[in-house]
């Protein structure tokens, strides 16, 4: 082994150590601020649109178990849905092979099975 070589592997191992300090710290700190839940990052539209409707109140209270069910793991028809629509925005989703017409205004969700 090298002069060269040794250097790296010195070089590559404190880099090593650093990155897994780091990685230890921003988990503490991430796991704090969050209260143990974790990230979720929402770049994609269905994703964002979904979170949205997730944090909007739910008008008929009732059924609320059913409607996270399909606000966690339903699919939305961008093609049938209109988001621009006033007052209230227009969202199909598909929920085993069923459609759930959700509309969102700006204080309350009410949703509509199809």
């Amino acid at each position: 082994m090298n002069v060269f070589s040794a250097q790296f592997l010195k070089r590559f191992m404190w880099y090593a150590l650093g990155l897994t300090l780091g990685l230890i710290f921003l988990n503490f700190i991430i796991d704090k601020k969050t209260g143990g839940k974790g990230l979720e990052f929402c770049y994609l539209p269905e994703c964002r649109v979904l979170k949205e409707l997730r944090n909007t109140p739910l008008k008929p209270a009732e059924d609320s178990l059913k409607v996270k069910a399909i606000l966690t793991n339903g699919r939305i028809l961008f093609s049938e849905s209109a988001p621009r629509k006033k007052p209230c925005k227009h969202y199909v989703l598909i929920y085993q092979n069923k459609r759930y017409i959700f509309e969102k205004c700006d204080t309350y969700l009410t949703y509509f099975e199809r």
